[in-house]
């Protein structure tokens, strides 16, 4: 832990704040988090399934649902 904060800091020396916040990909997280909050809003964050295939299959389902929605919406 030690070890990634020096090199952290050493990064921030030398490229400054915004050099340090590209190289680290800081800032990614909010864009991640939002498209997760948006994607549980109206299917929850469970499923009525219990096999990992069910699983899997009603997860792609829902994703592939949002996804079409949020494209016509785009246009």
């Amino acid at each position: 832990m030690a070890r990634e904060r020096r090199i952290s800091a050493a990064i921030l020396k030398m490229f400054g704040e915004r050099g340090w916040s590209m190289f680290m990909g800081y800032g990614r997280r909010w864009a991640v988090e939002t498209a997760l909050s948006t994607y549980k809003r109206p299917y929850g964050e469970h499923t009525m399934s219990r096999k990992i295939e069910n699983i899997e299959r009603d997860l792609k389902t829902k994703a592939h649902i949002y996804n079409t929605l949020i494209n016509m919406y785009a246009r």
